[in-house]
C-alpha cells in the first residue's frame, strides 16, 4: 500500500493539524515527510525537514530526495503575536501567500508524482472574524470582504493548478481540536491550563466566555481521515468541503462537565480575559508543573495565544452561532462523525497521560 499510494509531504507538521496527519498516515503504513521550523517533540517514522517556508531558497536547498511525494497537505500557518487582530493585517496575507507559493513551486519541480494538494482554511473563509454569517455556511457562499489570506491561497493554487497532473481540495473546519505543543490556536492545551491554574489558587473553575452559543468542533483525528480520503477520491478532487464531528456544541453548557472531569467546584460564570488574567501566571505554572512532575513547559509555550482561548469562547463578542453545512462530504463519500463532547475530555486526559497537564 505504501509504494502504491507513494508518499505525503506535510507542511506544518508540529501543528494540530499536521501532527494528526503523521499519525493517521502512520496508521494507514504510509511514508510521510513532515516540514516544520521546530524539531518534533514527539516520536514518528515521518522524515523531518526543518524549514522555513518564507525562505524560497531555503525551501529548494532543504527539499532534496522528495521524487516519490505524491500528497501534499498544506497545513502551514504563520500568525501575527496577537492572533485574532492579525487576521485583517494585508502583511498577513502577503506572508502566507509567499509560504504556500515558495513550497509548491520547489515541490513541483522535484516531485513529478505529485497527485493531490489539501490545503487547510476555516471559518475565516465565510467572515467568522468580522461578525456574523449566513447559516449554514455553505461551500459555495459568496465571500465576504477582504484581506484573507484563505482567498488568495486558492485563487493562487486554481490558476497554478490549470492544465496539470495534480488536483487540490480544500477542507474548511471549525475548532480543531487536538494534541500539539506550541500550537497557537489549541483550544484543548488553553482549557487543561485553566483549570490547572485555578486549582492552584483554591479557586472554583468558573466559565471564562461570553454568552452561549451553538458552534461545532473537528477533532484533529476526524480531519486527518478526511484529508487522507479527499487525497484519493476522484469525488474530492477541486473541490472545497466543511468538515466537522456532525453535532453542535455550545461551551457555557459543556462546562460543569469539564470541571467534573478535573474534580474541580464551578460556580456562576465569571465573563474575562484570559489574556489580561493569564500575563502574570508563570510562576504558578512552573509550580504546578514541578509539584506534578509534568513535561518542562513554559506556560507560554502551552499557550501561546490566549486572546485565540478568548474568542474560541466568545469572550468580548457577540454570541453568534456558527454552523456548517457538512452535507457535500457526506454526499460525496465521507461520513465519518463522533460526539464533541467526548471528543473534548478524550483530549484533556490525553494530556494529562503524557504529562502536560496535571491529572
Amino acid at each position: 500500500m505504501t509504494e502504491h499510494r507513494g508518499t505525503t509531504l506535510v507542511a506544518g507538521a508540529m501543528g494540530i493539524v499536521g501532527r494528526a496527519v503523521l499519525e493517521q498516515l502512520a496508521a494507514e503504513g504510509r511514508s510521510a515527510i513532515g516540514l516544520s521550523r521546530r524539531s518534533p517533540d514527539f516520536h514518528s517514522d515521518a522524515r523531518f525537514i526543518a524549514l522555513d517556508l518564507l525562505d524560497r531558497d531555503a525551501c529548494a536547498a532543504a527539499l532534496t530526495g522528495i521524487e516519490d511525494v505524491t500528497h501534499l497537505v498544506y497545513a502551514a500557518v504563520n500568525e501575527k503575536p496577537e492572533i485574532t487582530r492579525g487576521w485583517t493585517d494585508p502583511g498577513h496575507v502577503a506572508t502566507n501567500l509567499a509560504m504556500l507559493s515558495n513550497l509548491v513551486e520547489v515541490v513541483e519541480e522535484r516531485a513529478p508524482k505529485l497527485r493531490h494538494i489539501t490545503l487547510m482554511q476555516g471559518t475565516k473563509a465565510y467572515g467568522i472574524h468580522m461578525g456574523p454569517f449566513r447559516l449554514p455556511a455553505r461551500e459555495d457562499d459568496p465571500r465576504y470582504m477582504t484581506p484573507n489570506f484563505y482567498y488568495d491561497q486558492q485563487d493562487w493554487l486554481t490558476a497554478r493548478q490549470q492544465g496539470k497532473d495534480w488536483h487540490w481540495t480544500v477542507m474548511r473546519p471549525q475548532l480543531v481540536c487536538g494534541y500539539a505543543l506550541g500550537s497557537p490556536m489549541n483550544i484543548i492545551a488553553g482549557v487543561g491550563a485553566y483549570a490547572a491554574i485555578c486549582r492552584e489558587l483554591g479557586l472554583p473553575l468558573r466559565f471564562p466566555g461570553g454568552e452561549p452559543r451553538t458552534i461545532e468542533l473537528t477533532d484533529g483525528a476526524l480531519l486527518a481521515r478526511s484529508i487522507s480520503w479527499a487525497g484519493e477520491s476522484v469525488n474530492a478532487r477541486n473541490t472545497i468541503f466543511n468538515v466537522t464531528n456532525g453535532d453542535v456544541f455550545v461551551f457555557a453548557h459543556f462546562w460543569r462537565r469539564i470541571a467534573a472531569h478535573f474534580a474541580m467546584p464551578t460556580d456562576v460564570p465569571h465573563p474575562h480575559s484570559l489574556a489580561r488574567s493569564m500575563v502574570d501566571k508563570e510562576a504558578i505554572w512552573q509550580r504546578i508543573v514541578e509539584r506534578h512532575s509534568l513535561k518542562p513547559t513554559t506556560l507560554a509555550e502551552l499557550v501561546p495565544s490566549w486572546s485565540f482561548i478568548d474568542y474560541s469562547m466568545g469572550y468580548g463578542s457577540r454570541p453568534n452561532d456558527v454552523i456548517l453545512s457538512t452535507i457535500r462530504i457526506r454526499q460525496a463519500g465521507f461520513a465519518d462523525c463522533l460526539d464533541s463532547e467526548e471528543m473534548f475530555l478524550g483530549w484533556l486526559t490525553r494530556l494529562q497521560s503524557e504529562g502536560v497537564l496535571p491529572r
